[in-house]
């Protein structure tokens, strides 16, 4: 499988069918264009949830890359995002990233720390997550790792919702993950971070209660729709926890 065919099938988010279209021992990283297809493996790894394939590749390239190298910059994000995922070790991963040099790939991942320090209980700078996603709008024309700030962004906020210095953004939240959401359609993100977005939002919005229920249960309903679409078509562990948790939500909405 060459690489232009694996970028082709991670645009449309048919990670699946990369990961089975690749015999990765037969690659080697001491290739260019060996370790370029396998880094795009190790994210399609690493978008169906599957770290323990992932995280070793993105460690290896990470050996043999510098930061601010391409694939450097790449391995050391995956590598990150995966032990967040996998471990939830916020120590760990900030150590990576902070080998990225500023931009807006450390952006996102910083956001996507906040989510998982927020989950374990631990207190966020809420300001600085508004700074950092109204700094990203900023940067226009807009690419989806905008659209990611924005969307992680908003759900470390949601997360945080207990802290009281988090709580004053609430009612801005449902409009800044449509603003994700527009990014994405915009971009043409692959659907699987579309399904994500819409399942958070109708968390956001179910939360707030009163008029947004409405808004709500549509999103739900849209975010179960896509994740049986990619079921369906890929499979995996993941898509399928994801699609049970939108159901349930769903279900609860439109009783």
């Amino acid at each position: 499988m060459t690489r232009q065919t694996i970028l082709e099938l991670k645009a449309k988010g048919r990670n699946r069918e990369i990961v089975n279209g690749v015999r990765v021992e037969e690659l080697d990283p001491r290739n260019e264009q060996d370790e370029e297809v396998l880094l795009e493996v190790a994210w399609a790894y690493h978008q169906l949830g599957e770290y323990g394939q992932s995280i070793p590749i993105m460690e290896v390239l990470r050996g043999r890359h510098a930061p601010n190298t391409e694939v450097g910059e790449s391995a050391r994000r995956g590598l990150a995002h995966g032990l967040l995922q996998r471990d939830g070790d916020i120590m760990a991963a900030d150590t990576v990233f902070h080998e990225i040099p500023p931009g807006s790939g450390r952006d996102n991942g910083r956001m996507n720390m906040m989510i998982v320090a927020a989950r374990q209980g631990t207190l966020i700078p809420p300001g600085e997550v508004m700074a950092t996603i109204c700094g990203a709008l900023e940067k226009a024309p807009y690419g989806a790792v905008i659209g990611h700030i924005v969307n992680n962004g908003v759900m470390a906020l949601y997360e945080a919702r207990k802290q009281e210095s988090a709580r004053i953004y609430s009612a801005v939240l449902p409009g800044l993950m449509h603003i994700a959401l527009g990014i994405y359609h915009d971009t043409k993100t692959a659907r699987n971070h579309v399904a994500g977005a819409e399942y958070r939002a109708a968390l956001i919005c179910a939360d707030l209660g009163g008029v947004w229920l409405n808004y709500a249960a549509n999103h739900a309903v849209k975010s179960c729709l896509f994740w049986k679409e990619l079921v369906a078509s890929q499979g995996g562990e993941r898509y399928k926890k994801n699609l049970a948790s939108a159901m349930e939500l769903q279900d609860r909405l439109l009783r």
